[in-house]
């Protein structure tokens, strides 16, 4: 799934290959992507991009004040620039067609499709983004924060800094990354966190985001790329290989569609965590 380094590299590029090209259609090519009826895909023709933003993992395009076309590329969604004339797969949700003969496409592959697009009078229209948390890049996302917020909550720390309506834009991978820079078990209860702790996680969550900002806007050399081929992980999806920090072998629980990968010595006081469905489900 994209998540803040990658959605925030897709929005430098769009903002730097979209805005300002006059739209001449848009359609869903899979009808139930389009999570709005009101305003019509129509009120796009003629119109174009004046601005990219994010929030959270949902990108938020602005067309006028009174006019955004909102994203969640979900699991398998990713944004792709091509010519109008490249034929449209099964594999495209939503296309915009610009005047000057390319497309910008959202792409999901696979069976499962999830992916949502909104036309909206206003992003918080869309209540995902009215809800969303507190940037973990901005300024107001602060140790003390993170006290206030996790004080009297029984929830493990890998599901609440992956709660978006807590934190915006961390999803499992990177809160992988960010626990084992804090070095912290990922089923720690947020309420046992002592103070030090605390300032670990949040400096761990800023270096581990702006480090992956760099590394993605590396890859992507100004095209549009997605989550996949990720670089310079510590943990994720490492398991059974040896910790780059103590050399003991990386770990993983799984259920469902959850992994989480961790540290044993590094993260666990040399201990594996159960596979249990319980602490995944809190």
């Amino acid at each position: 799934m994209p998540e803040l380094p990658d959605l925030e590299v897709m929005r430098e590029v769009l903002a730097e290959r979209v805005l300002g090209r006059p739209i001449l259609t848009a359609r869903a090519a899979r009808p139930d992507i389009l999570k709005t009826v009101s305003p019509p895909l129509d009120a796009l023709a003629g119109e174009s991009f004046r601005e990219i933003g994010r929030v959270g993992k949902h990108l938020v395009l602005t067309v006028r004040d009174d006019l955004y076309v909102v994203m969640h590329l979900m699991v398998a969604g990713r944004l792709v620039l091509t010519g109008a004339s490249t034929k449209v797969t099964k594999a495209t949700g939503f296309l915009v067609t610009f005047a000057d003969g390319e497309d910008l496409r959202l792409v999901e592959n696979g069976s499962i499709k999830r992916a949502k697009v909104h036309l909206v009078a206003k992003p918080s229209d869309v209540d995902r983004v009215a809800r969303a948390g507190v940037e973990p890049l901005s300024e107001a996302f602060t140790p003390e924060f993170l006290t206030q917020r996790f004080a009297g909550e029984r929830r493990q720390v890998k599901k609440a800094i992956t709660e978006p309506s807590w934190i915006g834009g961390i999803g499992t991978a990177y809160a992988d990354e960010i626990l084992f820079a804090a070095k912290l078990s990922p089923i720690r209860y947020v309420n046992t966190l002592k103070d030090e702790e605390i300032e670990r996680l949040w400096a761990a969550t800023r270096d581990v985001l702006r480090a992956g900002i760099e590394a993605t806007r590396a890859r992507s050399k100004g095209t549009l790329v997605s989550d996949e081929g990720r670089a310079a992980m510590q943990v994720y999806g490492r398991a059974g290989e040896p910790c780059r920090v103590c050399g003991k072998p990386i770990a993983e629980i799984r259920f469902a569609e959850t992994h989480t990968f961790y540290c044993t010595h590094c993260q666990a006081g040399d201990k594996s965590i159960a596979d249990r469905r319980s602490w995944l489900t809190r």
